[in-house]
């Protein structure tokens, strides 16, 4: 924690200028646009017996209406009103009913150029509003440094920011400053970010993350890039080839625990640009920055190349356990053949002593032998008769048989 302070005590002493904007027109329209809903205009706009005390202080129904509805502003979304806007037609008559006038005496308001001003200094005595200084700007970009590690999304922080503002009732005078201050927390937080990743490099960890954006080899690639690349047609080639780039990564011996307190989504977004940047583009970065995109690039391509390497593997795994399967089936049919063979070649047997036992001839004989004959011949030429799949037959007979003489004896 006390690093923590020291680093943004540094970092607010020389603010980062933002390139670009973090917000859209369209986002701070929004967030600026006076309420219109019945339940919104309840909720902020309600005045209360001292606001109406205050209210009714002011002469003529135009000054009453406009002192309210600035005051209203104020409140939500948290600005001032300008000259000659226009408000819309749901909120200017649930002010003008709550002071007792009509939403057409606003037609007139400040007349002289100096109301306003007048207003805007009672509204800043009688309900305690502040202007925006840069004091209240340093104290607002530390309060947001959490919610700004906390998520990427610059509309949130811009509607946490609108929040803590109307709580502190301070004056935001236009959408720029909103924009600004978002902007600057975070270029704070990717700052912070980046310098937690790096600090705890060594001298020859820092190196080896710099060599990976170097040619591998004979190759035109960078390592990176290599390492990056997808392993290919499922197989013990592309088994090895993930090992190989596993252990390239693993071997600069980055602390995953260097990212445990950071948002996921920013060590995302650092390791999309890591993936995204060519070698040259991550070469021009300066090296804290370059230094942690590489750090979250390494530890979510190792990440990914661990599951692609037990994927592949389960795969691997499945595949020969599908051809033992398959090897065990065509033995099985292979048998089943042989030994349904055998089985008609028993119920053809059976039915020739059946036959012998209730005509009542010998066993011996010679029609039997002949029959018996015609059965071996059929059972070696593989012509034998068709059994039925159930071996009901053959269980009659067994059953007929047990109850039976000896077939070898004669029949009386």
């Amino acid at each position: 924690m006390l690093a923590q302070m020291r680093f943004l005590i540094i970092i607010l002493d020389n603010p980062p200028m933002p390139r670009r904007r973090a917000l859209t027109t369209a986002q701070l329209d929004e967030l600026f646009a006076l309420p219109t809903e019945l339940n919104t205009l309840v909720r902020y706009w309600t005045l209360a017996g001292t606001d109406l005390a205050a209210i009714h202080r002011r002469r003529r129904d135009r000054n009453r209406l406009g002192f309210a509805l600035q005051l209203c502003a104020l409140r939500y979304p948290g600005r001032l009103l300008g000259p000659g806007e226009l408000i819309p037609a749901e909120a200017l008559r649930f002010v003008a009913h709550q002071v007792d006038t009509t939403p057409e005496a606003l037609a007139a308001y400040a007349a002289r150029f100096q109301t306003r001003y007048e207003q805007l200094d009672a509204l800043r005595t009688d309900f305690g509003f502040a202007d925006f200084t840069p004091q209240h700007r340093r104290e607002i970009l530390v309060w947001l440094m959490p919610i700004a590690l906390a998520t990427t999304s610059a509309a949130t922080i811009a509607a946490t920011l609108m929040d803590e503002v109307r709580r502190r009732r301070l004056i935001v005078r236009g959408p720029s400053i909103v924009d600004q201050l978002v902007s600057a927390a975070m270029a704070l937080a990717e700052r912070q970010v980046a310098h937690q990743l790096a600090r705890a490099l060594l001298p020859a960890q820092a190196n080896e993350l710099d060599a990976l954006l170097t040619t591998k080899g004979s190759a035109s690639i960078s390592g990176l890039a290599w390492a990056r690349q997808p392993p290919g047609a499922p197989g013990h080639r592309a088994l090895t080839r993930l090992v190989e780039q596993r252990g390239m990564l693993t071997a600069i011996a980055i602390d995953p625990a260097c990212a445990n307190s950071i948002h996921p989504e920013r060590l995302r977004k650092l390791a999309r640009e890591g993936a995204r940047f060519t070698a040259q583009h991550l070469r021009a970065l300066s090296p804290l920055r370059r230094r942690a995109t590489l750090v979250a690039t390494v530890l979510e391509t190792i990440t990914r190349l661990t599951d692609d390497t037990v994927a592949l593997f389960d795969r691997a795994l499945g595949r020969i356990l599908r051809r033992a399967e398959i090897r065990e089936q065509d033995i099985l049919i292979r048998d089943s053949r042989s030994i349904n063979d055998k089985v008609r070649l028993l119920a053809r047997l059976g039915a020739v002593l059946i036959e012998a036992r209730e005509t009542g001839r010998f066993a011996g004989s010679g029609r039997f032998r002949d029959r018996l004959g015609q059965a071996g011949a059929q059972r070696r030429r593989g012509e034998a008769p068709r059994a039925p799949r159930q071996v009901g037959p053959l269980s009659t007979c067994h059953t007929r048989l047990a109850g039976s003489a000896s077939p070898w004896t004669a029949v009386p």
